[in-house]
C-alpha cells in the first residue's frame, strides 16, 4: 500500500479506491441477481418435476389441506350407527299388528334415536373454527 501512494499519489488512491468500491457493488449486486435467478431456477425444477414424478400420495400428504382440515368420521361413524338401530327398530315396529303398539314401537324408537343422537354430539363435539 506504502508503494502504491507514492506512485499514484493520494488522488489517485482515492480514484483507485472509488473504482474499487463501484467495482465491488456491481458484482454484489450481479452476484444477488445470480442468486434469485438460481432461487428461482431450482423452484420451478421442483415445480416440474413434482408434476412428472411426483405421486398423488405424496401430492397428498404435501398438501397444507392436509395438515390444516383435519376431519375427525368419529360423529360420523356413531350417526351411522343410531341410523341403522333406528331403522332396525322401526323395521320390527313395521311387524306389529297392534295400531296401538305400532305407534307406541315408532315412537320409542324414534326416542332412542334421539338420545343416541344426543349421545354422539356429546362424545364427539364438532371442532371449534
Amino acid at each position: 500500500m506504502k508503494a502504491i501512494v507514492p506512485f499514484l499519489g493520494l488522488g489517485g488512491l482515492l480514484a483507485w479506491n472509488g473504482w474499487a468500491y463501484m467495482k465491488v457493488a456491481a458484482l454484489e449486486a450481479k452476484a444477488a441477481t445470480l442468486e434469485k435467478r438460481n432461487d428461482d431456477l431450482a423452484l420451478k425444477g421442483r415445480i416440474v418435476s413434482s408434476q412428472l414424478f411426483g405421486s398423488p400420495l405424496d401430492n397428498f400428504f404435501a398438501s397444507p389441506e392436509f395438515w390444516e382440515n383435519t376431519y375427525d368420521s368419529g360423529q360420523a361413524d356413531c350417526a351411522k350407527r343410531c341410523i341403522e338401530e333406528v331403522s332396525a327398530h322401526r323395521k320390527a315396529c313395521e311387524e306389529i299388528a297392534d295400531d296401538t303398539e305400532r305407534q307406541q314401537c315408532f315412537q320409542e324408537a324414534s326416542d332412542r334415536g334421539s338420545e343416541c343422537q344426543r349421545q354422539c354430539s356429546a362424545s364427539f363435539p364438532p371442532p371449534i373454527p
